[in-house]
């Protein structure tokens, strides 16, 4: 039965080389390639946010293990350069949108793909509920308003939904607006951040000695320092994650074999420089420790008032909003081109309805209206159980950790068994080091995972989790199952019923 939907069947010819190699994957080009260089690199650095990273991870670093949390930014940084490499490598051989589920189905095949798919997304709503839900708090910090949880959560659905409609206009609003925002956190945080460490380090009682940066405990002393640090890798980690999300976007992306692993690399770079700098000057700016213990829910800003003055901090923050919401834009953006990839493959309950693409906007409309449904239910949940609801968002990064555990087994069979494509010429290619670098990938990857389940502080992870495993699995082993079994799902279901 051939499954054609009027305004979504016809696709126009392909105009270039890029949207004939897409027919090579059995897609037609129905999105919008019209992503350049700046915007793939704004992609990967709007996802991180160095900025929204500092603020909402500090306070839980610098309270569980004091200033030498800092230095496990270095450790993230160096897990989520092994990322990097994988990734880069493999957008270079398959630039399709949706990369947690299209390079799992293409090495290793449809079942592992759902999974991997299913974690992926979980990850990407989980972590964007999150940010929209710290950014209502923050606004009612800058603006004076005395919020109950209600209210904030009101306020969160309200920045959600303004960001959906920035997504539902098209991938080059979407981008021209997350453009302004990374470009307003290099000049005005990292500007802001440049005149407090002046300020700061101007006089010696200014700033905390260096020496905090190499001194740690716990507030107790009942557990190992080291467990406590490693707590507090998570906002660091946090901070990193979406690193490949330039590769979601990759059928809107010109010459994207070639550029996307490029801005990947530029990205994690600057982020990891950005924030480190950021943190680094932030604990040694504190110059009264008992006041920013005491806004323990802002303390970026009491650090930067403690500097130069409340005048300042308020405009720092205001734009540092600006770098949130271009976080929320971007997580929005590359989750529903996963959702339309895995939708074009019929792998979704109701694909027929997240894989249309608008023929004005050349957008994945009801992908986006979907997304922003599941946020906003996240969010009204926080009115039911607010631990269950922060039990969900730290799913977030265990979510997305699954994703690069399963994503590297499926290369690693994927190896041996020759399915991994060839390079194409000029490209990033990983040649004799692809297999040691997934092994030693795997380990990091799932000794991550452990850290996400096991430590103290995560207790409730591996509940939540293993409900998100129990749902994808009834899935699989119902609805989706069927469908593969009769060729109704999978990377051929394009070539065979969207014609």
């Amino acid at each position: 039965m051939t499954d054609i939907a009027p305004a979504e069947a016809k696709a126009p010819e392909p105009a270039n080389a890029e949207d004939a190699n897409l027919e090579q994957f059995g897609y037609t080009q129905k999105l919008d390639r019209s992503v350049g260089r700046l915007a793939s690199f704004a992609i990967g650095f709007a996802t991180i946010s160095a900025t929204t990273a500092v603020f909402t991870g500090f306070g839980a670093g610098y309270f569980t293990a004091g200033a030498p949390f800092v230095w496990t930014l270095l450790l993230a940084g160096a897990v989520f350069l092994l990322w990097v490499v994988i990734a880069a490598d493999l957008t270079a051989k398959i630039p399709l949108a949706g990369y947690a589920y299209q390079w799992t189905s293409r090495i290793h095949g449809s079942t592992l793909a759902w999974f991997t798919g299913v974690m992926a997304l979980a990850g990407w709503i989980c972590g964007m509920t999150g940010v929209g839900f710290i950014l209502s708090g923050y606004l009612g910090g800058l603006f004076g308003w005395a919020m109950s949880q209600t209210v904030q959560i009101l306020v969160a659905i309200g920045v959600m939904a303004v960001c959906m409609l920035v997504n539902l206009y098209g991938v080059r609003f979407a981008t021209m607006v997350n453009n302004i925002g990374v470009s307003l956190e290099f000049v005005i945080t990292v500007g802001a951040t440049i005149l407090v460490a002046v300020v700061a380090f101007a006089t010696p009682e200014n700033h905390q000695p260096f020496s905090v940066l190499f001194t740690g405990g716990t507030s107790d002393g009942s557990n190992p320092y080291i467990l406590a640090w490693l707590a507090a890798s998570l906002g660091p980690f946090f901070g990193l994650i979406g690193v490949e999300a330039s590769a979601d976007v990759a059928e809107e992306t010109v010459n994207a074999r070639s550029v996307i692993p490029r801005t990947m690399f530029y990205a994690l770079t600057a982020s990891i420089v950005i924030e480190f700098l950021m943190y680094v000057v932030y604990v040694l700016a504190i110059k009264d420790a008992a006041a920013v213990e005491a806004n323990s829910a802002a303390p970026i800003e009491e650090i930067i008032t403690q500097q130069v003055g409340p005048v300042i901090t308020k405009i720092v923050v205001a734009v540092a909003l600006t770098n949130v919401m271009a976080c929320i834009l971007a997580n929005i953006l590359v989750a529903t081109r996963l959702t339309y990839s895995m939708a074009r493959d019929n792998m979704l309950p109701f694909s027929h309805v997240w894989r249309h693409v608008s023929p004005t906007n050349r957008t994945p409309t009801y992908a986006v209206l979907g997304l922003f449904g599941f946020s906003t239910v996240l969010l009204l949940f926080a009115l039911v159980s607010e631990k269950a609801f922060f039990l969900i968002l730290g799913l977030s990064s265990l979510a997305v950790f699954a994703t690069y555990v399963l994503q590297t087994i499926a290369l690693i069979i994927g190896h041996r068994r020759g399915t991994i494509p060839t390079p194409e010429p000029d490209t990033f290619h990983l040649g004799r080091a692809r297999m040691p670098i997934y092994v030693v990938g795997l380990v990091v990857f799932t000794l991550v995972c452990a850290a996400l389940i096991l430590l103290p502080q995560f207790a409730g992870n591996k509940w939540v989790f293993l409900g998100l495993v129990v749902l994808a699995g009834l899935w699989a082993m119902t609805g989706l199952r069927k469908r593969l079994a009769n060729g109704d799902a999978g990377p051929d279901f394009a070539k065979t019923h969207l014609t």
